[in-house]
């Protein structure tokens, strides 16, 4: 130790306290490398596993534990990646993926046994008043049903395009953290889980069965994709419905959701997630247009379930924009002699740390 320094020992007990050497300071350090997207989106999956839990013990539901100890088995192995990699080797894109992905998987399987039990409740069925919505309106469900019983192709593409919300959310994880897009990818993660949360809320004191049980058309697509995602919660709902739930494995979980359509939200937000991103972000758009139009056939939706996860999704984004006090907005920034500079581009290259700082604050990090 050179004259004129103060060694570790000699430092006062706070600023020893807060050394990033010592124990508490490592610890620190590695729960900011886990914190991410956010403490209370994990505060909010330890609390909907906490209702899960008393929900199932209350209704002496007995759960198969092997899948879902392998999907806590893999959360618990990606938060230990995310650990690594934000507190021993500095790889945020590798971080990032990996964090956003534990929460993911965390919230999504916690609110699909959720979605289970809340349809335990059993609250009256609203398709009678979805289908005097959509005969006001003038639209006529079972002959659209029709006309894409005539248009194969067409009713083919616009199921496969449906069926592609599941891997567009892993595109959005891989993307925005390889763009180091980091604030829009926790931005996503917690829309993700409110908008979820909300959809089950909605749709346990508004159930319904769809518009295939209700109108039962004569006429349907041909093929399996255009209506596995219209049929197969039938029978578990009347099951759940009617107090027969006495087993739980995670091979027996089902989307039930009707109203409203969380797969018209998911669409938005991953729309808006990958929409600064250059190539990427307009195909995204135009297979999202796709992924809406089809909810009706193949996801078997009501008009009105369209509108309200639509509306939904556009709540969420205005009530989660980031505040910039003091800073320009998000389009652009004050140049001199008063124009507008253009945004920073979606993919950075190397060196630019100061943009991508700039593009996080923006996306709401």
């Amino acid at each position: 130790m050179t004259a004129g320094t103060i060694g570790p020992a000699h430092r006062p007990a706070w600023e020893r306290r807060w050394d990033p050497r010592s124990r508490l300071g490592r610890l620190l350090r590695l729960s900011r490398a886990t914190a991410a997207p956010g403490l209370g989106l994990w505060a909010l999956v330890v609390g909907v596993v906490a209702v899960d839990a008393v929900w199932l013990a209350f209704l002496r539901v007995e759960v198969a534990p092997a899948g879902f100890a392998a999907c806590a088995g893999l959360v618990a192995a990606l938060l230990l990646a995310s650990a690594f990699w934000g507190s021993v080797r500095s790889e945020p894109t590798l971080r990032g993926m990996a964090l956003a992905s534990a929460g993911l998987i965390a919230l999504t399987l916690s609110a699909a046994i959720l979605h289970l039990l809340a349809a335990t409740l059993s609250f009256p069925l609203i398709d009678p008043a979805l289908a005097r919505i959509e005969a006001a309106v003038g639209f006529d469900w079972t002959a659209y049903l029709g006309f894409l019983a005539d248009h194969p192709a067409l009713s083919r593409c616009l199921a496969l395009a449906y069926h592609s919300s599941g891997p567009q959310v892993a595109l959005v994880v891989v993307a925005l953290a390889t763009a180091r897009r980091l604030g829009r990818l926790w931005r996503f993660v917690r829309l993700f889980a409110g908008t979820l949360l909300v959809v089950i809320a909605v749709s346990a004191l508004l159930p319904a069965v769809g518009p295939y049980a209700h109108y039962a058309p004569e006429r349907v697509p041909a093929g399996y994709l255009e209506t596995v995602g219209a049929l197969w919660h039938l029978e578990p709902l009347e099951r759940l419905r009617s107090g027969n739930l006495r087993s739980l494995a995670l091979g027996d979980i089902r989307a039930l959701v009707t109203f409203p359509s969380f797969h018209v939200c998911l669409a938005i937000l991953t729309a808006w997630a990958l929409a600064p991103l250059r190539l990427i972000g307009p195909a995204a758009i135009a297979l999202n247009a796709a992924v809406i139009v089809g909810t009706v056939g193949a996801g078997g939706h009501y008009l009105p379930d369209l509108a309200a996860g639509a509306l939904l999704a556009g709540l969420a984004l205005i009530a989660s924009r980031p505040r910039l006090r003091g800073r320009a907005p998000a389009s652009g920034r004050l140049a001199r002699g008063g124009g507008i500079e253009p945004p920073a581009p979606a993919f950075l290259p190397a060196g630019k740390p100061g943009l991508r700082r700039r593009q996080n604050r923006e996306d709401g990090a």
